[in-house]
């Protein structure tokens, strides 16, 4: 990955770089204020609430699913006018992304109270099939992210690992082979960021309490060729910073 020269405002440190570097993670802490989180829950609450919009139902194998809504932004601007242009997360990825780079897909994930699956363990790149991506996940609690209702879970340096995958039958999820006693459970506080490079593996487990754990993901990468999955278009993958030379 690129390193970047350039003094940001609000990059990230060398010590959190080297931390995600190596670990292919990194909890950022609070990043959102309770005025933009309650937007994007309110996002959150018209997708669901609306039987109409189509999603995609998560599906671990286990008899339970959860909605995935993509993309957001065109559904919802305001989901864009808080994420897309702001100068933190936009500093945050361009100290691991380098000058240039644009949306792969913005996501939000809803577990329903007593009701949302657990979301089977993976990287995100299984799904796009990019050779050699530069590429980085931002996760954002828009709930206290619990053991209880499902708060992510990594793999630590799996971004380092060739980790095969295999079909979860039944299902059009892909889980990672591992060993789940090596994952790593990250608690949150609503508001707060995680960054997870496109090769780490992570998951997350049910939401077992009486509220929805909801979550606002976007996905980042250094400009490259379309994959055979994943075909790139300006209208749905803008640049977030810089532009093609």
């Amino acid at each position: 990955m690129p390193e970047n020269t350039q003094i940001l405002k609000h990059g990230l440190s060398a010590g959190q770089l080297a931390q995600y570097r190596e670990e292919g993670y990194l909890p950022y802490g609070p990043f959102l204020k309770e005025g933009e989180m309650e937007v994007l829950r309110d996002v959150g609450e018209r997708m669901h609430a609306d039987a109409n919009l189509r999603s995609i139902e998560l599906d671990a194998g286990e008899g339970g699913t959860y909605p995935l809504y993509t993309p957001v932004f065109s559904r919802e601007p305001r989901f864009a006018e808080i994420l897309f242009g702001h100068p933190v997360l936009l500093d945050i990825l361009e100290s691991i992304l380098g000058p240039v780079f644009r949306l792969v897909e913005d996501q939000y994930f809803y577990k329903p109270a007593k009701h949302g699956a657990s979301l089977a363990c993976h990287h995100d790149n299984i799904y796009y099939g990019f050779l050699d991506p530069e590429i980085v996940t931002v996760w954002i609690a828009l709930d206290d992210a619990t053991l209880e209702n499902g708060c992510l879970q990594v793999l630590p340096g799996s971004h380092r690992e060739e980790i095969p995958h295999e079909g979860v039958p039944g299902t059009i999820i892909t889980e990672a082979v591992i060993d789940k006693e090596d994952l790593v459970a990250l608690p949150v506080a609503a508001g707060e960021l995680i960054l997870v490079d496109g090769l780490t593996v992570h998951g997350s487990g049910p939401n077992t309490t009486d509220a929805p754990r909801r979550v606002a993901n976007l996905v980042a990468i250094v400009p490259c060729a379309d994959s055979e999955s994943r075909k790139f278009s300006l209208e749905a993958n803008p640049y977030l910073r810089g532009a093609p030379a």
